[in-house]
């Protein structure tokens, strides 16, 4: 079992394409997720950490 596959699944985390680019795993996890709206996905407009941090430096 892959914690990261896990945590994507449940829709507590973005697939970080930065540091695993290509995964299809993670990225069909992720939209799973997404439809499912489970976790974050829950959110109408939730925003990427990278981004948030971004915002708020």
């Amino acid at each position: 079992m892959s914690l990261n596959h896990e945590l994507v699944k449940e829709g507590w985390c973005w697939w970080y394409r930065k540091y695993a680019p290509g995964d299809t795993v993670l990225e069909g996890l992720e939209k799973e997720a997404q439809e499912a709206r489970k976790g974050l996905w829950a959110d109408p407009q939730p925003v990427p950490p990278w981004e948030w941090r971004k915002r708020n430096r």
